[in-house]
């Protein structure tokens, strides 16, 4: 029903080609790149920016197949990479979030719309800039520049799942299960604990009201699926467009992959549903 839903939406609009424009790419740190489009698709409003955040570990070529499909709305991309020290220690991904959201209050990017695109522990390096947003003053108005939300395999569900997905992203096979166990540890500090709470308590039940679409899967050990209908459904109560796509079984950061018609469908329909990009006038 959501996904025939974001079709009729979709429909109401145009979806461009997918021939990907020229683009220049610019290094702002060692883990924020800018991809500038030249694509002239999006006239009479302002370009869009994604924020793109992959996930722990993601190459260079596999995030190229994810922005191919942004390239032909007029998109200036701009990744921000995150590190497992942002997860496992809040005080570290709090300072990178407020980073970030300083970048997103300077020109060229103060004038962007924004849509964000998350990717497994990217989901909470995004729950932070949310908690600087209810936090910090300087930090609110980012809220309100956000038109549209992806969420790609979200980290989700108890603190043996996160622990279990952390140690599967920078661990081999036979150490993995001596670091989950350090990782529970850890997790359950009570500052650590708290922290962790808070960011994901704020994404939950403080979501930014845009448009919300979330790519998940039954099977992904990393994460509680029917915790994440629960907040799909939280969501749409609140009178959110929120729209969940998922598979009995895919990979966990993979689906693009693993279903690729599926997946460039409903993200295709999903940005055409959100239409022409303009900021509210206090802006």
């Amino acid at each position: 029903m959501l996904e025939q839903e974001l079709i009729e939406l979709a429909d109401q609009m145009s979806i461009p080609q997918s021939a990907p424009p020229a683009f220049t790419m610019n290094r702002l740190s060692n883990t924020i790149t800018l991809y500038r489009n030249s694509s002239k698709y999006l006239t009479g409003c302002r370009r869009p920016l994604l924020l793109m955040l992959p996930w722990f570990g993601a190459k260079p070529h596999a995030m190229e197949r994810y922005r191919q499909i942004y390239y032909p709305y007029g998109y200036d991309i701009l990744v921000v990479e995150c590190s497992i020290k942002h997860f496992l220690w809040p005080h570290s991904g709090m300072s990178y979030a407020l980073q970030v959201m300083e970048l997103l209050q300077r020109e060229p990017f103060a004038s962007y719309p924004l849509v964000i695109h998350a990717f497994s522990l990217g989901g909470f390096l995004f729950a932070e800039m949310m908690v600087a947003s209810r936090n910090v003053p300087s930090s609110s108005n980012i809220k309100s520049r956000i038109v549209g939300q992806i969420f790609d395999s979200l980290v989700l569900g108890s603190v043996d799942q996160m622990a279990k997905g952390v140690s599967q992203m920078t661990a081999p096979p036979l150490l993995q299960p001596i670091l989950k166990r350090i990782v529970v540890f850890w997790l359950l500090s009570g500052y650590i604990n708290s922290q962790h709470q808070a960011a994901i308590n704020t994404f939950k039940y403080h979501p930014c009201p845009a448009p919300i679409l979330v790519f998940y899967s039954k099977d992904d050990p990393l994460s509680d699926y029917m915790e994440v209908e629960a907040m799909l459904h939280n969501w749409q109560k609140k009178g959110i467009r929120a729209f969940g796509k998922s598979w009995d079984i895919s990979r966990h950061a993979g689906h693009l992959r693993q279903h690729p018609q599926e997946y460039q469908s409903t993200l295709q329909n999903f940005l055409s549903s959100l239409g022409p990009y303009h900021l509210p006038s206090k802006l």
